[in-house]
């Protein structure tokens, strides 16, 4: 599993979004990435997307290409390329750059990409009964419908649904 590059990715198979809303999914899904910081200066929130490699220089509109920005930090970098003009910043941080040229690169951590035999995060099958939960204490449904409430064994009053041959029948009766 990989993350949409463009945001045309993000219809695919959904009937329910229309071009707005999977744009403004998309552009959530990368300030959601650096945790709604500016990529940049790392203090302020991001409030806008910057294009890395700019539009006017060839920059497409790929999530690789993309970073959230404070307003203060795009305005600033305009039509530069992102690493001259970040490097001369005050704020500029190895740890920053080296974070933005992994989002540049497409790296992220996935699961699928480690031996399974180092890692067992798969659930397992018991076959075991378990004295936890059984069918022994459930209160009995007295009524033919899915919303009638039962009477327990302590007096206490409770909602329950019928059971697997009421529902059959009335399945059958439609």
């Amino acid at each position: 599993m990989g993350y949409a590059e463009d945001w045309g990715e993000l219809m695919f198979d959904l009937r329910c979004l229309n071009k707005g809303s999977a744009k403004r999914q998309f552009k959530q899904s990368i300030r959601y990435a650096f945790g709604g910081l500016c990529a940049y200066c790392r203090c302020k929130r991001a409030t806008t997307i910057d294009h890395l490699k700019p539009k006017s220089r060839g920059g497409e509109d790929l999530r690789s290409n993309l970073v959230p920005a404070c307003r203060e930090c795009n305005h600033s970098k305009a039509s530069e390329l992102w690493l001259p003009w970040y490097q001369r910043q005050e704020f500029y941080s190895d740890v920053a750059q080296e974070l933005i040229e992994e989002w540049i690169a497409n790296k992220r951590l996935d699961i699928e990409d480690y031996d399974e035999r180092t890692i067992n995060n798969r659930t397992t099958v018991c076959f075991t009964a378990s004295t936890i939960r059984s069918n022994t204490n459930e209160p009995t449904c007295s009524r033919k419908d899915s919303r009638s409430i039962a009477t327990s064994t302590n007096g206490t009053k409770e909602r329950c649904s019928a059971d697997a041959d009421d529902e059959r029948n009335l399945v059958q009766s439609r």
